[in-house]
């Protein structure tokens, strides 16, 4: 190891991108500000620079999708203002590997001596890939608070990493030090560092990570971590961890006044995987929100089995004005046999009725086109949100995320497109022959019938709930009417 001056840290959000007629969604950088709370707590400076956000109406087309952010040149002028010795950027998403080692590239070239140090799920998942790239040094597995300081310690101390959840390249070979521990008190953890963005910024874009809110003045917040579910597609969980780690309920609402008392938030976007999975701790926190007066909503997914309707009520009177649920199928074998997830369909239909009676909107996300899934399952998918009475829906194609059990038996198998486009949820990127078990039709059609069936169950709800039709996309479309066409079509 050689020993370097570490002293300034700058943490960089590369640009975006995204399908064409997506919404360009814009909230804080969590996991940056958490870890720029850590260093600073260690003495650290710290800078951060979230290119979507800054540079959030440069956009460039590349076929159907978009990649909005700032430049290079702008990526040249701030490492050149600020002069760090260490920049850490953050890749949680597959699709984002390319951006990723683009901003590397930069970086390396404006200054060859400086520290790149790259964490997230995906180098979470192939760290030698980004070291074998040339312009990484380090790479940190998993959570990254506290491994980046330790990280910092060891170079500033010229001793050799000794730690879990770290990478890096020794003579040429790859050291990978697996990771094997995860925070388990979630409250020893600092709040996230929104000093070091300009909140006011992300306000007024407003197209946060629900991209259609009831508030103008709109935070997101992560309650938990990990998630007990074992569903066949989903690759986070390596880096989260199975099991669910919770903030005390105290420790949460801190938080929430900290938003509310310095930057008069009004809205509250859960970013958590489940954080409905501990019904106990859900209605706590919700108890002791409702004094808030926040609006509230959950776009992630949850566990449909782990509402009730004291949790439905707990979370009106917290503020909610829509929950978003995690169905996957409407087929029991499909869910059993192939996604690996219980769900009790039979109580969908009675907890959305529930969720009505309070004016709470009920979004269902659903996962279409896996090996083994018959024409027949697919069609009753898409059927079921008008039997059960959703307000809104999500039709993704089964995507085989790296890392993911999905990913290793399209594979083995030889199923993957060979333009595969990871985290692209529009696109079948599942290609099956026709003379295979696990065949059910052609992947275009597929999509055709996703784009129509969301088309149809978009007419459907407005006619159904116009009220809440409206109160939905009023704000957004307050800010961007262009966009009309867009919200009738499969926002992802």
């Amino acid at each position: 190891m050689k020993k370097r001056e570490v002293k300034k840290v700058l943490l960089v959000n590369p640009p975006n991108n995204i399908l064409k007629d997506s919404a360009r969604r814009i909230s804080e950088p969590l996991g940056l500000l958490y870890i720029g709370a850590a260093l600073k707590n260690n003495g650290y400076e710290v800078s951060v620079f979230d290119m979507p956000c800054e540079g959030y109406d440069n956009c460039i087309s590349e076929g159907n999708r978009i990649i909005y952010g700032s430049t290079m040149n702008d990526l040249k002028a701030k490492v050149a203002e600020y002069s760090p010795n260490v920049v850490g950027v953050t890749c949680m998403f597959t699709s984002r590997e390319r951006n990723v080692l683009e901003v590397c590239s930069v970086l390396r070239e404006a200054n060859p001596d400086m520290i790149i140090v790259v964490g997230g799920i995906h180098p979470s998942l192939y760290p030698e890939r980004f070291l074998h790239s040339g312009y990484v040094d380090y790479v940190i597995l998993g959570e990254g608070e506290f491994r980046m300081v330790h990280l910092l310690n060891c170079i500033k101390s010229d001793e050799v990493p000794q730690f879990d959840g770290v990478a890096f390249l020794n003579d040429g070979k790859a050291i990978i030090q697996a990771l094997t521990q995860r925070i388990r008190n979630l409250d020893v953890i600092p709040y996230p560092d929104r000093t070091l963005i300009d909140m006011e910024k992300y306000i007024r874009i407003g197209t946060p990570f629900a991209p259609f809110p009831r508030e103008e003045r709109v935070a997101t917040i992560l309650t938990t971590r990990g998630c007990p579910n074992n569903c066949n597609f989903c690759a986070t969980v390596h880096y989260w961890g199975r099991k669910l780690r919770k903030r005390s309920v105290d420790n949460i609402i801190g938080e929430l006044k900290e938003l509310r008392d310095l930057y008069d938030i009004r809205e509250i976007q859960f970013a958590d995987d489940n954080m409905t999975a501990d019904t106990r701790f859900a209605k706590n926190l919700f108890r002791k929100m409702k004094p808030l007066k926040f609006k509230l909503c959950t776009p992630t997914g949850l566990y449909f089995n782990s509402l009730d309707p004291e949790l439905i009520s707990l979370m009106a009177e917290a503020g909610a004005y829509q929950i978003t649920v995690a169905i996957e199928s409407a087929s029991e074998r499909v869910l059993r046999d192939i996604i690996r997830k219980k769900v009790n369909l039979r109580i969908v239909k009675k907890l959305i009725e529930e969720a009505h009676k309070y004016d709470i909107g009920v979004h269902g996300m659903f996962i279409v086109g896996f090996p083994g899934e018959k024409r027949e399952e697919i069609m009753m998918t898409f059927d079921f949100p008008f039997q059960v009475g959703f307000d809104s829906v999500s039709f993704f194609m089964a995507n085989p995320l790296p890392g993911s059990d999905l990913y290793r038996e399209c594979e083995e198998k030889g199923y993957l497109r060979e333009d595969y486009s990871p985290m692209d949820l529009k696109i079948a990127n599942i290609h099956i022959p026709v003379d295979s078990e696990d065949y059910f039709m052609d992947p275009d059609e597929l999509v055709k019938l996703a784009e129509e069936k969301t088309r149809e169950f978009n007419d459907w709800s407005r006619n159904m709930y116009p009220e809440r039709w409206k109160k939905k996309f009023e704000l957004y479309l307050k800010k961007y009417p262009e966009q009309r066409e867009m919200i009738f079509g499969r926002v992802t």
